[in-house]
C-alpha cells in the first residue's frame, strides 16, 4: 500500500505553501477560484465548487530554454521556496 504526506501552511489570507510527498507547491486565490504553481513550474487552474469544477494544468517556461527557465514567476516562486 502507499503512503502520502500533506501539509498546507497559510502564509497570508488566500496565499499558501502546500507540502506534499512530491514537493511544494504554491497555491494562490480564494475558494472556488485557485491557482498553483510547482518547482517544476507546473501551474494547476481551479475553479468552481460543488459537483461543477473546471481544472487546467499547463508548463510555465516550456518554450525557453534550460538555462533560462530561473527567470521570470517561474524562478521566483522556486527562489521563494527554496530561500535562495
Amino acid at each position: 500500500m502507499g503512503w502520502s504526506f500533506r501539509k498546507s501552511l497559510r502564509l497570508l489570507p488566500g496565499i499558501r505553501i502546500n507540502l506534499s510527498k512530491s514537493g511544494p507547491r504554491l497555491s494562490v486565490g480564494v475558494p472556488g477560484a485557485r491557482a498553483s504553481i510547482n518547482m517544476q513550474g507546473k501551474v494547476r487552474i481551479y475553479g468552481g465548487k460543488g459537483p461543477i469544477r473546471y481544472q487546467k494544468t499547463t508548463t510555465l517556461g516550456s518554450d525557453r530554454l534550460p538555462h533560462e527557465r530561473n527567470n521570470g514567476m517561474v524562478g521566483f516562486i522556486r527562489r521563494i521556496l527554496t530561500r535562495e
